[in-house]
């Protein structure tokens, strides 16, 4: 009897362990965008939707080209160039494709989830849409810390195009009445730098 228990005990402890080996499923919070979508470096109080998607330095420049109201700004990157399209959506190019956009990291990009060999995990945010719906685009937020791979990951079971959005210092910002944040928006007319959804 004791040694049924033993063997019992032993597989337990195996099976524990090498759930620790399994991959992580790291869930996400997906929000709608309604109404028209663009790319700003206008603060808008009165947007549904309001959230940092470039990055920008700490005087709240923005890094790389920009592009709004189908003018352009900013200084070119190796970033491709991500259009916010009125009807296609998300366009992920080597050229503008629409009036407003601006360059980041690409996470998916017709289906096909980018890698990348920084491992630094934090709360990640991406601009998405699906080509099963086209034109109609979301945001994905993580909901624990990720590395840019899991977190493209994961966004690629949702989007077949997606764009990674600004999540450091200048993190602020709202999404309906969630306030995100809360400590930086003192700063918010610092920044030039923004998506906004009526």
């Amino acid at each position: 009897m004791n040694r049924i228990i033993n063997i019992f005990l032993i597989i337990s402890v195996l099976a524990l362990s090498s759930c620790n080996y399994l991959p992580q499923v790291d869930k996400v919070k997906i929000t709608q965008l309604q109404g028209q979508v663009q790319f700003t470096d206008t603060y808008k109080p009165d947007a549904a939707i309001c959230i940092p998607a470039a990055y920008t330095d700490k005087e709240g420049k923005i890094e790389g080209q920009y592009r709004i109201n189908g003018k352009t700004y900013g200084s070119k990157s190796l970033k491709e160039f991500t259009s916010i399209h009125p009807t296609k959506g998300l366009v992920i190019a080597h050229e503008w494709m629409s009036e407003n956009g601006f360059q980041q990291h690409v996470l998916v990009k017709n289906g096909k989830v980018r890698s990348f060999k920084d491992k630094r995990r934090f709360r990640r945010r991406a601009l998405c849409y699906s080509s099963s719906n086209p034109g109609s685009l979301f945001i994905i937020e993580s909901t624990r810390k990720m590395t840019l791979n899991e977190f493209a990951t994961e966004v690629a079971r949702y989007s077949t195009t997606a764009v990674n959005l600004d999540m450091g210092r200048w993190g602020y910002g709202w999404i309906g009445n969630k306030t995100l944040c809360p400590w930086a928006v003192g700063f918010k007319h610092w920044q030039t730098n923004w998506i906004v959804s009526n």
